[in-house]
């Protein structure tokens, strides 16, 4: 399957709620012509994701980083291992890694200072072995603040390092202010389920050149419509997919087309 259908650039089968099924679940989706990046968000989930993409010959990746929430846990000999997983030749972006101000509540200067330590470790490892960065990003209720801080902090590494510095904005839920500037500096963004039942990112989508737009389903979590309340699965990335073809008026056809393309292009698949 060099030319997948469709290509789910960001997706969690190494958690634990396909603990019970996930080749099964890795076999039908690939079975329908759709490859995947298995993300890890600490280390266990990292380990897995490699050992799932090191299970398949073509069209199974892996990306190994640490969620931005545990932060306050790090040891040495976890980012340790995170590093040395990085350097498979299945592993294709260092994350999930960004910040997540969502839930902040007490002492959230400190925790702050300690997600965006954390964030540039991700990216001095990225940037060491040539990858782009896979990144989370969730700003506290009402605000862009994550978002500010991030951009900030990628704006002025980007002066160092240059095009050599890119990634992805996973699930991104930014305004077009947002949007505007994670593209300028060459970062893509990728969408989810949400799409298919809220508007809110209608603007960003319909705006944003084509080839910096793709396509996640994030599972198990987000199913789109119409499997609303059921563990997402990678194969419902058909249904994000055809969204976006519906908000930018093309084809299925084209818009599956034009995501696997940014997808490899991303990862360096071509």
């Amino acid at each position: 399957m060099s030319n997948p259908k469709l290509f789910d650039i960001h997706c969690h089968l190494n958690l634990p709620e396909f603990a019970s099924d996930d080749l099964c679940v890795l076999e039908r989706t690939l079975l329908q012509g759709c490859w995947i990046n298995n993300v890890g968000v600490d280390l266990d989930s990292s380990r897995r994701a490699v050992e799932i993409a090191n299970s398949r010959d073509l069209g199974v990746w892996a990306s190994v980083g640490l969620h931005p929430t545990d932060a306050l846990d790090l040891s040495p000999e976890v980012w340790s291992e995170i590093s040395f997983l990085a350097k498979n030749p299945k592993v294709v972006a260092i994350g999930e890694c960004g910040l997540d101000y969502f839930r902040l509540s007490e002492n959230f200067e400190e925790v702050k200072k300690k997600q965006q330590d954390l964030f540039l470790k991700h990216l001095d490892l990225a940037l060491s072995i040539d990858k782009p960065l896979m990144i989370h990003c969730r700003p506290s209720s009402g605000s862009q603040d994550a978002y500010l801080d991030l951009l900030s902090i990628l704006t002025e590494q980007k002066k160092v390092f240059g095009d050599k510095l890119r990634g992805n904005f996973h699930f991104f839920a930014g305004d077009w202010i947002i949007a505007q500037q994670a593209l300028d500096l060459g970062f893509t963004l990728s969408f989810t389920g949400v799409i298919t039942f809220s508007s809110q990112y209608d603007e960003v989508i319909k705006k944003m050149p084509l080839d910096m737009l793709l396509s996640e389903t994030d599972s198990p979590f987000v199913s789109p419509i119409p499997f609303r309340g059921q563990r997402c699965e990678p194969s419902y990335l058909l249904e994000v997919v055809r969204k976006l073809a519906e908000l930018r008026g093309i084809s299925l056809e084209k818009m599956a087309e034009i995501t696997v393309a940014n997808g490899k292009r991303l990862f360096g698949l071509d």
